[in-house]
């Protein structure tokens, strides 16, 4: 049997998934079919339409090459930007951290370092063993929890969270952080974070460190917190209009394909 999710591209999918090029796939799958039902292939044009439409939702595109010269053309076109891009509300402006924290990378893992928290391993730095064995446990806790229960421990433990609430769209599930019109935060994202912060309350005095500690923790992760799923490296770059400039590079990611939501964003140098 195929495992159709080991052949979904995230990148091009899922929350990164460029309807227009989608579009423009799906119409060149279509004219390919057109023209051989004329020729009277019509068992053959039915195959060709079943495989187009599945590659292209699970691939993002079937076109190739269509992520390197979809940008180009996106900048020549007359047409408004918008159209390329999800238009996103008050109510669904996504935030990427629980903590949120302003902390520079460097202090952060300087902390962590000298309190224990991270051990170096060759040039790597890792979580020492009893920290990443608390943390995965604090993790399998909330990840039992309901979507609403999860929310309510958010904000009872975070201190920096004035509100929680939740949000189910698409078949993704949000914690909705601040008050009325407030930011989503993913559900794995919260949990990798809130079960963070939990681990370090022993070992950070500094409550600043301590959230910036808990999001930086999520770098760490090798499976989705929320549904186990191995987590695969992407970009942040979606199909049109990623580049703005031919110089700038897209950040690196951490995604779960199961759940089509990023857990990690690294850095860009």
């Amino acid at each position: 049997m195929v495992d159709l999710a080991s052949m979904r591209e995230p990148s091009y999918t899922g929350e990164n998934r460029c309807w227009p090029c989608t579009l423009v796939n799906l119409a060149v799958v279509g004219v390919f079919v057109l023209w051989l039902a004329v020729r009277k292939r019509r068992v053959l044009s039915l195959v060709v339409a079943s495989v187009g439409v599945g590659i292209v939702y699970l691939r993002g595109y079937v076109v190739p090459y269509t992520p390197r010269f979809a940008p180009q053309l996106v900048d020549a076109s007359p047409l408004p930007n918008d159209l390329f891009h999800d238009a996103i509300d008050e109510h669904e402006a996504e935030r990427e951290s629980l903590a949120d924290a302003d902390l520079d990378g460097e202090t952060v893992m300087r902390e962590l370092g000298a309190a224990g928290v991270l051990v170096a391993e060759g040039e790597m730095l890792l979580l020492a063993d009893e920290v990443d064995e608390a943390w995965r446990d604090e993790m399998d806790a909330l990840a039992s929890l309901s979507l609403s229960d999860l929310a309510a421990e958010v904000e009872r433990s975070m201190p920096n969270v004035g509100r929680a609430d939740t949000l189910v769209t698409d078949g993704s599930e949000w914690v909705v952080v601040g008050d009325a019109g407030g930011e989503l935060v993913a559900r794995p994202v919260a949990i990798a974070e809130l079960a963070a912060y939990r681990t370090l309350g022993d070992r950070i005095d500094d409550e600043a460190v301590r959230l910036a500690g808990a999001e930086s923790f999520r770098m760490f992760l090798e499976a989705c917190p929320a549904c186990g799923t191995a987590l695969v490296e992407s970009s942040e770059v979606s199909c049109c209009g990623g580049y703005m400039t031919p110089r700038q590079s897209p950040n690196e990611t951490l995604v779960c394909p199961s759940c089509e939501q990023r857990l990690f964003t690294f850095p860009s140098e």
